[in-house]
């Protein structure tokens, strides 16, 4: 680890210049987990150059950045926590992989996707390398100070989040082919689909960091909290945004019927006509861009942005009061600066 010294002190230099930018502090935590992330697929392989490309693909880092922030808070140090962070970028990499693949999406983060690239047999070869390199990462706890007991329960969070995010995937498959998704079953599919990633990564942090049982269920809570409202806002952009915003197709969630707060709430309130008109787009591969429009205005009509805005809010002022419960640390600010980041995302 000493052999990112040098990296770590630029790093440092730039906050000191910006002090009052989050993305500055940030700057630092992302530097450990891309140099973490770039060895693990070192070998001139063709399954390497793809695991390279679907984790450079990963975006905002947000799960693993999560883990250090929450264990520096605690323990006032994040080092002995990168290799379970690294593990839940590399658990959200294959699951990226895998959502391309059930949607049949050729595009993220504006370059193709793997299954686009390579076919559907190499991407699914491709989201299983990158699965069991999670086993890896935690095989580098062998020398670590951290109890067996610690280790078995990081090793249960991730194993719990995979089962449980599978789980999210398998009901939200489930009830789109209903088609009368209630925001309940929202909120627990989105709570299973992505909290439960998010909550394991914030807990594995408490683990590291020698939390007590109570500070670590209240990470794991925190974690869920802010999983489901980075999906509020992700449903937000998928149909107000564009593909240079969400590194996606637009409207893909339309295209799929997948569970997304906006059309749940459009559909619990509309008139037959309305509801017409949001009904028969579910499932359509390509829209017109009167169509599209035609869409949001119904759904600006029936006040579904603005009430998922609402849900967005509350559930980001939920995970920061659960932060309060943290000792007061930079490490601590800016966790809560992170769930104000959600709010913005969406303008």
């Amino acid at each position: 680890m000493a052999r990112y010294s040098s990296e770590l002190e630029r790093e440092r230099e730039r906050e000191k210049m910006h002090p009052d930018d989050p993305n500055s502090v940030l700057d630092r935590y992302k530097a450990r987990i891309e140099e973490g992330l770039s060895e693990t697929y070192r070998k001139d392989s063709w399954l390497s150059k793809a695991a390279r490309e679907a984790l450079q693909a990963g975006g905002k880092r947000l799960r693993p950045l999560i883990t250090l922030l929450v264990c520096e808070a605690i323990s006032k140090s994040y080092e002995e926590a990168l290799p379970v962070a690294i593990c839940y970028e590399l658990a959200h990499s294959a699951s990226l992989v895998q959502d391309d693949i059930i949607d049949e999406s050729s595009l993220r983060h504006s370059t193709p996707t793997a299954q686009k690239r390579y076919g559907l047999s190499r991407a699914i070869l491709l989201s299983d390398s990158l699965i069991f390199e999670i086993f890896a990462q935690l095989a580098r706890y062998k020398d670590s100070k951290i109890t067996k007991e610690r280790f078995a329960q990081l090793v249960g969070y991730v194993a719990q989040a995979a089962k449980l995010a599978a789980d999210g995937e398998f009901m939200e498959l489930a009830l789109s082919a209903e088609k009368n998704m209630s925001e309940a079953d929202y909120l627990r599919t989105v709570a299973l689909k992505t909290g439960s990633l998010f909550a394991a990564a914030a807990a594995s942090g408490a683990v590291v960091a020698g939390a007590g049982e109570e500070i670590t269920r209240l990470m794991y809570e925190f974690g869920e909290t802010f999983g489901v409202a980075f999906q509020i806002g992700d449903d937000i952009l998928d149909i107000l945004g564009d593909t240079r915003t969400t590194g996606k197709p637009a409207l893909k969630d339309v295209q799929n019927n997948s569970s997304n707060i906006v059309l749940t709430h459009a559909l619990s309130k509309a008139d037959p006509m309305q509801r017409n008109v949001i009904s028969s787009l579910l499932f359509k591969k390509w829209f017109s861009a009167p169509e599209a429009e035609r869409l949001r205005k119904t759904l600006r009509e029936l006040g579904s942005f603005e009430y998922a805005s609402t849900l967005l809010s509350r559930q980001a002022a939920e995970s920061r009061d659960l932060l309060q419960k943290l000792p007061e640390s930079e490490a601590r600010e800016t966790l809560l600066e992170l769930t104000h980041t959600l709010e913005v995302r969406m303008g």
